[in-house]
């Protein structure tokens, strides 16, 4: 009994060190696994801070990227030095805008610009055109759309001529339609008017169509041997106007310049975004006068007083000129469904051949 007794209680003695060994084994296991995982977070830290360093460095656009990107983002971008990227912007030929004396990239515009660009680019293959409204180009427009629509995408926004200027410099379009007032002056305004923006010793001005445009009159307004002097100065008179930057509105203030009225005496009922509006608003009674184009009096079966012609020229750049779908849409110009749109409209003028020129 004695020896058994002796027994139990070496083997109870031989398993307390495996006890107190055990706990002693663990936290070695515990201290080695911190160990691996503090190091492979500190890699991966350190990874994480070397591909953001690389990005910013590189100019990469993501989330949380400015909207603008400096020189030297542009050039790692592009791959190219920053002297070249200078050079592009002074050209006029990279999206850009210059701030206190610093130049700034528009990302998006980067991005769309590296695509337009590139050859089979998803951009490559399109003709954006904005400016002047108008129902001739309207139906130009479409037509050649049609014919392109499985080669380019072709695309027609009358924003106006001001609007459409805009959106011309800073690369959202292609090419521009404007007219500024009369004919008579405007083949010397429309080239000062370009040269308030910065690109304009880049683009280039082609002159092929004038329309008859004029004060287009409701029923109620329409009178018998009435006169322009008349309805710019009765002020019973309701007027149906388009914001400042449409061609419409600077040929009415130099109607009322010439006879001493301003253009705030009108009775403004009316305030249109579009000629369509304008002229609709005329027609529908909520107006009783509007300035527009004899087509457009013509398709609402108003009355017309015509004012002057005016000319509908192209703006683009240079380079745009040159482009094959450019040319083939200048080329659709001179096509006789062109000449009959322009017989069936009305008040148009085609000239034969066109006259280029070019903005210094």
């Amino acid at each position: 009994m004695v020896e058994s007794v002796k027994s139990s209680d070496t083997t109870k003695a031989a398993s307390k060190p495996a006890l107190t060994r055990a706990p002693a084994t663990k936290s070695a296991t515990q201290k080695t696994s911190a160990k691996q995982k503090t190091t492979t977070a500190s890699q991966s830290k350190a990874r994480s801070g070397k591909a953001g360093s690389e990005k910013a460095e590189s100019g990469v656009v993501e989330s949380g990227t400015p909207k603008f990107l400096s020189v030297k983002q542009v050039a790692n971008l592009l791959h190219l030095n920053e002297k070249k990227v200078y050079q592009l912007a002074a050209e006029g030929d990279i999206p850009c805008t210059k701030v206190t004396g610093k130049w700034l990239f528009p990302t998006t515009l980067i991005e769309h610009w590296v695509h337009e660009n590139s050859h089979g680019g998803v951009l490559n293959d399109r003709l954006f055109i904005a400016g002047s409204e108008d129902l001739l180009l309207q139906r130009i427009c479409n037509r050649f759309a049609l014919a392109q629509q499985h080669a380019a995408m072709v695309g027609y926004s009358p924003s106006g001529t001001r609007h459409g200027l805009k959106m011309l410099e800073t690369g959202r379009v292609d090419a521009c339609f404007i007219h500024w007032g009369a004919t008579q002056a405007n083949a010397v305004r429309h080239l000062g008017l370009l040269r308030s923006y910065r690109n304009h010793r880049h683009w280039v001005l082609l002159r092929q169509i004038q329309r008859s445009q004029g004060l287009i009159l409701s029923p109620r307004a329409h009178l018998p041997g009435q006169q322009v002097d008349d309805l710019l100065t009765d002020p019973r008179i309701r007027w149906s106007l388009r914001v400042d930057t449409a061609g419409s509105t600077r040929l009415l203030q130099d109607e009322c310049a010439a006879r001493h009225v301003s253009l705030d005496q009108l009775v403004r009922t009316v305030a249109a975004d579009s000629e369509r509006s304008a002229v609709s608003a005329v027609s529908r009674g909520l107006a009783d006068i509007t300035c527009g184009a004899y087509s457009s009096a013509r398709e609402y079966n108003l009355h017309f007083l015509p004012l002057n012609d005016v000319a509908l020229d192209l703006v683009m750049h240079k380079r745009t000129y040159f482009r094959a779908i450019m040319q083939h849409f200048l080329g659709s110009f001179s096509g006789e469904l062109t000449r009959q749109d322009c017989d069936e409209l009305g008040g148009y003028t085609l000239h034969t051949a066109p006259t280029l020129l070019t903005i210094e």
